[in-house]
């Protein structure tokens, strides 16, 4: 029962968090960690993007317990891009200088026009690299299936 939740869970937060966003709540404004300056918002978020692949790799049997070399390889890939998107948080902080992700016109890089631009870009890839490697994933296993019939 408790390993039929652990696999659920990471689906269950990326629904949570995607609701939460689309409602657009004022508690996404107010801070997580007061010190830090830390928006539960931030937090929703790095924790949706860190569910996509993570949901796919708990969620899918092949991918989570592989058979074959081939099912092993999207199992490392899915950990690699779990571990990637992890790191949206910090790289993000990072790149902007603060937890809100504003960026302002400062001439050094840190919170620049260009920042801004990594930061789009990298959130980006992060997101669509888990769901390009889902939909690789999805038409390689037809392909299999119907390989062996």
């Amino acid at each position: 029962m408790l390993r039929t939740w652990l696999r659920i869970l990471p689906l269950l937060l990326l629904i949570g968090s995607g609701i939460l966003l689309l409602e657009g709540l004022p508690i996404l404004t107010e801070p997580f960690i007061r010190g830090m300056g830390l928006p539960f918002g931030t937090l929703v978020v790095w924790v949706g993007i860190t569910m996509v692949p993570l949901s796919i790799l708990t969620g899918i049997r092949l991918i989570r317990k592989p058979i074959s070399l081939v099912y092993r390889f999207y199992h490392r890939a899915f950990w690699i891009l779990t571990a990637l998107s992890s790191l949206w948080g910090p790289v993000s902080y990072l790149l902007a200088g603060n937890w809100t992700y504003t960026f302002t016109r400062n001439e050094g890089f840190r919170g620049s026009n260009l920042a801004f631009s990594v930061f789009i870009y990298f959130t980006a890839i992060t997101i669509a690299l888990s769901l390009l490697m889902f939909i690789i994933f999805g038409i390689h296993h037809f392909i299999l299936q119907h390989k062996k019939k």
